[in-house]
């Protein structure tokens, strides 16, 4: 289990999440950014709309309906 969140200047702990190995696994990239996955553990690879993996060099692949 992966534990992720962010600190705000004072150092308290906002936005944890919780990610299992098994869900990162799951992920096509093995992308290790929390702000990647869905609230229900699920990775966005596969969001068009995910303007975020474009800006990481990744291309949409329309046949696959998936970023490569």
């Amino acid at each position: 289990m992966m534990r992720f969140s962010k600190l705000t200047p004072d150092g308290r702990e906002i936005d944890v999440r919780e990610l299992s190995y098994r869900q990162i696994a799951k992920c096509p990239h093995l992308i290790f950014d929390p702000d990647h996955y869905r609230a229900d553990g699920s990775c966005k690879c596969n969001d068009p709309h995910e303007t975020i993996m474009r800006e990481w060099g990744y291309h949409w692949g329309s046949k696959r309906r998936l970023w490569i």
